[in-house]
Parts: C-alpha cells; sequence; structure tokens
C-alpha cells in the first residue's frame, strides 16, 4: 500500500526531526566568493572528518539558493558565529536574499579569497575536495589549508529550535558512567 509507506516515512521524518532537536549544534555560515561578489549561507549539518589530511564535511540542501554555487566553489569558509551574531544567522539563513545577504556586513577576504565575517568566534578555509550525494543534500568534504580561532566570544548554538550559548562549569563534570 503506497499510502502506508509514505505515512511510515513521514513519520521517520519527523521522529528524527524531534530526535535533533534534542542535539545541540554550533552556528555557522558557509561563504564563498561568486563572479556576482560574496555569498553565504547558514549551515547546521558541519564537522570535522579528519586530522590526516585535515578534513571538514558540511552539507547543503540540494534546493537551496546557495546549492549550485557551493557544489562548484573552488574554495569557501565556515565562519563560527558566536552568541552576539544572531543576526548573522538569521541573515544567512535565508531570510534576506542570497544576492543581499552581505550588505552592511563587515568582512575580510581569507587566504582562498573566502569572506571572513567579521566578530566571528574562528574560521576554518577549505579548498574542495569531494562531493557525495546525501538523499535531498549533497554532502561537501573541504580539505582544510587555514584555521584560526578569532576570539573567545561564547559560541552561538542552535537548540530545540532556538538559539541558546554555553555556559563554562565551574569544575568539569565527573565521568557518568563511573560507579563509586
Amino acid at each position: 500500500m503506497p499510502g502506508v509507506s509514505k505515512q511510515l516515512e513521514s513519520d521517520l521524518q519527523n521522529a528524527l526531526k524531534q530526535a535533533m532537536r534534542a542535539y545541540p549544534q554550533g552556528v555557522a555560515v558557509a561563504t564563498a566568493s561568486s563572479d556576482e561578489g560574496p555569498r553565504g549561507i547558514t549551515v547546521s549539518s558541519f564537522t570535522s572528518v579528519s586530522l590526516e589530511p585535515p578534513l571538514v564535511l558540511m552539507s547543503i540542501a540540494k534546493s537551496s539558493a546557495l546549492h549550485d554555487l557551493f557544489r562548484t566553489a573552488d574554495a569557501y569558509a565556515i565562519n563560527f558565529l558566536a552568541d552576539d551574531q544572531k543576526s548573522v544567522s538569521d541573515r544567512f539563513a535565508g531570510r534576506t536574499r542570497a544576492k543581499d545577504r552581505f550588505e552592511g556586513i563587515k568582512f575580510t577576504e581569507g587566504v582562498t579569497g573566502s569572506p571572513i565575517i567579521e566578530g566571528v568566534r574562528a574560521v576554518i578555509e577549505c579548498r574542495a575536495w569531494r562531493i557525495y550525494e546525501g538523499g535531498d543534500h549533497s554532502i561537501l568534504i573541504g580539505k582544510v589549508v587555514s584555521a584560526k580561532a578569532i576570539n573567545h566570544k561564547r559560541p552561538l548554538v542552535y537548540y530545540s529550535q532556538q538559539y541558546t550559548t554555553t555556559e563554562q562549569m565551574e569544575y568539569p563534570a565527573p565521568p557518568s558512567d563511573i560507579v563509586w
């Protein structure tokens, strides 16, 4: 029955969304240069992959207006946002047209020519390395050519469909799997 499998798929998608809301994620903006000027998009799927060689991964929805730009870019940067950059995240998350996202945003050009947004906590610049199909997303693996921590502001975190940040614990918590 086709209707049943569609319903099960929809239920699974909703369950996955609910589960992912329980997982806090750092907020990052991927940026690249284009013939029309700098472009950027807020990404939630980002992680390090390898130290040897130094690789990172991000995924971008195929439905994104900037999907093809990042898929064909020779280089891009991942800007880790600070807790005072919620408006930057919102702007690059699609609440502003792609061509207007850098309007009023201060940035410098990194070693790859990719835009580095002013005030970010850290930045990683990459050269395109591999691209894989991932359902409704493209999975981009970048080879790191530059990485630097810029400041010690608290990170911007997305958790349970809202922005938050971290609070430093006074003392590290003991491992929860230790039995005394």
